[in-house]
């Protein structure tokens, strides 16, 4: 047993008396009389640490054939540790995992699910709206804490899940109502909502130019026999754009390389970007704690990205975009201020990409904030 846990008496008695204890006269003077060794030390216990995440969950709500699937397929590849997933049909145990009977004492054993599976990974949930709500409560604690919570079987323990969910689901019905909140085109409740960092609205509008790249797009492919998996030797833009193997490898190397602090201007920025959303009196988007932890979890994304350890402006420029690009789709903030022409910040994801004078929208963040 340590020292400062034992109690040592000038007694020779065996148990402790009155007198043991200063009962019977001034006890902080009898106190002082006994050696500091005697004493003992304090208890220090160890504090509880929390985890934050690092990663970042993405959801696509939109209608069907606008490439959802193909979009999943594709972020799967990218990573070298990937599940998909389908939630038509999916229980908590195919997401969690299950207890298992092994071996012929049959003593049950806990199976990985797909969370699990997926750690330090990416994990692809198509029709993610198919899940049943008693069923989707259980990824709950996996989006935030990172963690599974397990009593099963007699089995108590906690499993590590630490990653990113890209989950797309079509709307209700079939095609989105624009009427209607995200929560009743989705059915996704709201606290589960808030675990996705970014939401994007895929609409299949009738669009000319966009129609006419599709059809050109998947004709010529038609045309020269090749599918969807495959790539034309000959065209002059492959030169130009990198191969699976390069980017996959350059994806694992600035995650495992980089770990971004932020610097001053960028907390700046995000700052009041957090104050001013808390203003809005939104009913389709609830700005909590968390919408500031995905703003520095994505602008920390986007210094791996562009190859740096220290969040700069741009960064978190970056993220500020992303996140308003969100909030636009859903009816952002500003019911107000919807108008591409009053402000450039909203984007339609189906046909519009960041522009390359990156000083010009840092200087007209500068001039809203």
């Amino acid at each position: 047993e340590p020292e400062q846990f034992q109690i040592t008496f000038e007694s020779s008695s065996t148990s402790p008396t009155q007198q043991d204890f200063g009962y019977g006269q001034d006890a902080s003077q009898q106190m002082s009389q006994i050696p500091p060794s005697r004493r003992g030390g304090k208890h220090k216990s160890k504090s509880v640490q929390t985890r934050r995440r690092d990663q970042s969950h993405l959801l696509l709500v939109g209608d069907p054939g606008t490439g959802k699937s193909q979009f999943l397929r594709f972020a799967a590849s990218l990573c070298p540790r990937s599940v998909m997933t389908t939630g038509t049909g999916t229980t908590s145990a195919g997401l969690t995992c299950a207890a298992v009977r092994e071996g012929k004492r049959g003593e049950y054993a806990l199976e990985a699910g797909a969370l699990v599976l997926a750690d330090k990974g990416v994990c692809c949930i198509d029709e993610f709206g198919c899940i049943r709500d008693e069923e989707r409560t259980t990824i709950h604690e996996a989006m935030e804490q990172q963690t599974l919570s397990v009593a099963k079987a007699g089995i108590v323990c906690k499993l590590n899940c630490r990653a990113t969910i890209i989950a797309v689901t079509n709307a209700k019905g079939g095609l989105y109502d624009h009427e209607k909140t995200l929560t009743q085109n989705t059915g996704i409740d709201p606290p589960l909502m808030s675990r996705f960092d970014l939401v994007f609205r895929l609409i299949d509008d009738s669009d000319h130019d966009r129609d006419k790249n599709i059809a050109t797009f998947l004709l010529n492919n038609a045309i020269e026999g090749f599918g969807y998996e495959c790539t034309n030797p000959t065209s002059n833009t492959v030169d130009k754009v990198w191969k699976m193997e390069k980017l996959r490898a350059y994806i694992a190397t600035v995650k495992a390389r980089f770990h971004p602090s932020v610097s001053k201007e960028a907390a700046d920025l995000l700052e009041r970007h957090y104050r001013e959303c808390r203003k809005s009196d939104s009913s389709t988007i609830t700005v909590t704690v968390r919408f500031l932890e995905s703003l520095i979890r994505l602008s920390q994304a986007h210094a791996r990205l562009m190859y740096h350890d220290v969040v700069e402006l741009r960064d978190a420029v970056a993220a500020i975009l992303l996140m308003e690009m969100s909030a636009g789709c859903l009816h952002g903030f500003d019911q107000g201020m919807r108008d591409p022409d009053e402000l450039r910040l909203y984007r339609d994801p189906m046909s519009t990409v960041f522009p390359d004078d990156s000083i010009a929208d840092i200087e007209f963040l500068c001039d809203q904030y």
